[in-house]
This record gives structure tokens, C-alpha cells and sequence, in this order.
């Protein structure tokens, strides 16, 4: 922000006067919503806009709420509807515009912003997202906190006028918009890999070898047939001389955060390693207690904690990257007991898991397939994830 003009850092080249302060509750007529618990339905006419209805990217939401009662009253597009309480950190204070008249209806606990003449929609919605820390700081309550329509309404900004508002807007408009068909792109890439995981390993969908011939018939096996299973370790916790700040040689399951593991999320010293030895490079690692079935392979040598296991493969003919998404494609709970502290996998429970296994070959390509998806997925995903880094950007530097 420029201080002596209380203009934003940048702007569109035809616009050079000066930002006026401005107070939310002069801009917007303010509306509660109504209860309509009672009337709720599955489906209906009319979609019901709810604490579920706004998330914290200020996208509006299919709350999954219905009401069908013509006498109640429906909101107009443009209008801006504020959650009221924080189900979630980061989301009282959020909006999200209605974009069609006679489709939605208000809840409780949500409010209606309807902006008055010289405000543009976009505009002050992007705004006020911006400026969610406001919101969530005045926000009151004991389990849940509530912000308060004088809050609200007193609430002030900065702005333009209306024509420099509209351009403003309009242009976060189209950068969501193609944020919005870049995500949809790497939802169908994702939908297609749930797809071929579902068909390639019921064995709807098989590869054949470099001749166009059928591979073999796939053998199941269990666990114990194909592998020997370890299990990790954690040293005594209130002994620091177990302990490195400044190494990553030790994981934990909130280590395990993608597919490749490199490092761990915490270090141990030799004294805490003992005699315990780390798991060799492009190893697969599971999760069995707490976090159930969660897979990685480690890309360098690593310890890891009791509540890890690894596989040893006893023989040559088992790919590790087959093993990874054949387990990910299963539901690993059905072969745990229920324990205290939820589901949790024994020895005889991680090694009793079924195995389909098709021939080397045929795991080597299923692999390799998968693989291939997966980079597609991740390029996709890095391209939404840019995009949203573009908009903050645009966000820091195009508002007051």
C-alpha cells in the first residue's frame, strides 16, 4: 500500500484516485437468516445456504440441504452471504457470492450481505475474505465463536470507485474461474485413477506381454508368503540424550506425507538408535496402529517408529511400486481388531493381509502405469497450487 495515497501497490494503468475509507454497514443491507431445521430435506427446490455452505477459499458449497416451501424467501445473485460462526478455524467473517436468483435460501447463523449501488460483489467479497483475521478476532463464545452484526457492520475498508471496484473484481473472477477448471481437470485425473485402480486390480482390465499375449493367471497370496515384516521403535522420549534437533533420520506416521520419503520429521543420536537398524532405500513402509494403512516408500535409509512396519521381500519377484498401490486399493481395517484406541494391525494381522499377485512382468507394467498417472496428478496439482499462489499474490497487492 502507497500510505500517502492509500492506493494498493498495483492497479490497472487507468486508474489514480485515491482509495476512500468506507464502513461495511453503509455499503450492504445486513439479513439474518431463518430456522429452517423442520423443513429440511435430502432434495428440493431450493438449496439452504449453511455453516457448510462457504469454505475458507470463499467458495460456495452444496451444503446438501434442501427445502421445498415456496413462501420462504430466496436470495438474489450477488448477494454475499457471511458465516457467523467458526465450525472450522478460518471461517467466520468468510463470504461467498450467490450466483442465481430464486435458488437459495438462508439459514440461521449466516448472514446476507446485499450490496447496495456503487459496491461491487466480487470486489467486496475478496475483500472481506482478505480481511478475515478482523472477523475472527472479534468473534465471541465459550465452544463456539460467534461474530456479532454490529461487528460486521462496522467493519471498514478501503475502495476504489465503482468502475476500478468492477475491473478489480472481474479480474479475480476469471483467475477463479480458471482455477476452478484447472481443479476440475485434476479431479477427473484423480476420478480416472480410482477407476483403473478398481479395474485393474479386480482383474476387469489386464496388460498383455510384448507379443499381445494374456499374462498368467494372478496367485493370492498373504503377507507372510511373500515378506518378512519389521517393525520400527521409538527411544525414551524424556531422555534427550536419544534425541537430534538437527538431524531427520527418525519418522513418525505424521512424517508420512507423500508417496517418496526422503527424510524423516524427527532425529535421533546413535546412543537413541541403539541396536536397532534403518530401513534400507525403496523400502515400503505401512502404518498399522492409530493411522491405519498409510503406505510410503523410503528413498534413503531411515528409522522409524513402533507404529511402522516394513517389508522385506523374501524373493526377487515382488515390485515394490505394485505392492504400494495393490495396498493402497485395499481396506487394511478389515484384517485389524478393534482396540482402545481404535483399529490396530498384530503380527498375525499384518501377515494374514491378502495378496493378489500377478507375475513379475504384469507388476513391473502395472507399476509403471500408475506411476505415470501419479506424475500426471502431481503436475496437475502443482499447476492448481500455482495458481492459488498467483491469486494470493494478486490479493496482497491489488487491495488496501
Amino acid at each position: 500500500m502507497n500510505k500517502q495515497t492509500n492506493t494498493p501497490e498495483l492497479r490497472f494503468p487507468e486508474f489514480d484516485e485515491e482509495w476512500k475509507k468506507r464502513k461495511l454497514g453503509e455499503v450492504v443491507n445486513y439479513k439474518n437468516g431463518g430456522s429452517f431445521e423442520s423443513l429440511v430435506k435430502n432434495h428440493g427446490v431450493y438449496k439452504l445456504i449453511t455453516l457448510k455452505s462457504v469454505n475458507t477459499e470463499g467458495k460456495l458449497c452444496n451444503s446438501g440441504k434442501y427445502i421445498d416451501d415456496k413462501c420462504v424467501e430466496t436470495l438474489c445473485n450477488d448477494t454475499l452471504v457471511m458465516i457467523l460462526s467458526e465450525q472450522a478455524p478460518g471461517l467466520v467473517g468468510m463470504t461467498a457470492i450467490i450466483p442465481n436468483n430464486n435458488e437459495y435460501v438462508l439459514n440461521q447463523r449466516v448472514a446476507a450481505l446485499v450490496p447496495k449501488q456503487f459496491i461491487d460483489s466480487q470486489f467486496l467479497s475478496k475483500l472481506i475474505n482478505r480481511n478475515q483475521k478482523y472477523f475472527s478476532v472479534r468473534s465471541a463464545g465459550t465452544k463456539v465463536k460467534n461474530i456479532s452484526k454490529g461487528h460486521v457492520e462496522n467493519f471498514n475498508f478501503l475502495s476504489p470507485n465503482y468502475t476500478e471496484q468492477q475491473k478489480i473484481g472481474n479480474f479475480f473472477s476469471k483467475l477463479d474461474r480458471q482455477i476452478e477448471l484447472e481443479e476440475e481437470k485434476l479431479e477427473l485425473l484423480e476420478q480416472q485413477k480410482r477407476g483403473y485402480i478398481q479395474k485393474i486390480f479386480s482383474q476387469d482390465l489386464r496388460f498383455k506381454d510384448e507379443n499381445g499375449n494374456s499374462y498368467p493367471d494372478w496367485s493370492i497370496k498373504k503377507i507372510e508368503d511373500i515378506s518378512k515384516v519389521n517393525k520400527g521403535f521409538t527411544p525414551n522420549t524424556k531422555n534427550d540424550k536419544y534425541w537430534d534437533e538437527l538431524n531427520e533420520n527418525w519418522l513418525s506416521i505424521a512424517g508420512m506425507t507423500q508417496k517418496y520419503l526422503y527424510k524423516g520429521n524427527k532425529g535421533i543420536t546413535e546412543k537413541g538408535a541403539s541396536k536397532h537398524v534403518k530401513v534400507d532405500k525403496d523400502t515400503l513402509i505401512m502404518s498399522f496402529k492409530l493411522t491405519l494403512g498409510k503406505l510410503a516408500i523410503v528413498k534413503e535409509p531411515i528409522y522409524t517408529n513402533e507404529a511402522i512396519c516394513h517389508f522385506v521381500w523374501k524373493e526377487s519377484n515382488v515390485n515394490t511400486e505394485y505392492m504400494y498401490y495393490y495396498l493402497n486399493s485395499i481396506n487394511i481395517s478389515t484384517f485389524g481388531a478393534q482396540a482402545v484406541k481404535g483399529v490396530t494391525l498384530n503380527n498375525d494381522a499384518i501377515n494374514s493381509i491378502i495378496v493378489k499377485l500377478p507375475v513379475i512382468q504384469e507388476q513391473n507394467k502395472i507399476a509403471y502405469f500408475f506411476n505415470k498417472l501419479d506424475k500426471l496428478i502431481e503436475k496437475q496439482s502443482s499447476k492448481v497450487e500455482l495458481l492459488k499462489q498467483r491469486k494470493q499474490g494478486f490479493l496482497q497487492k491489488m487491495f488496501v
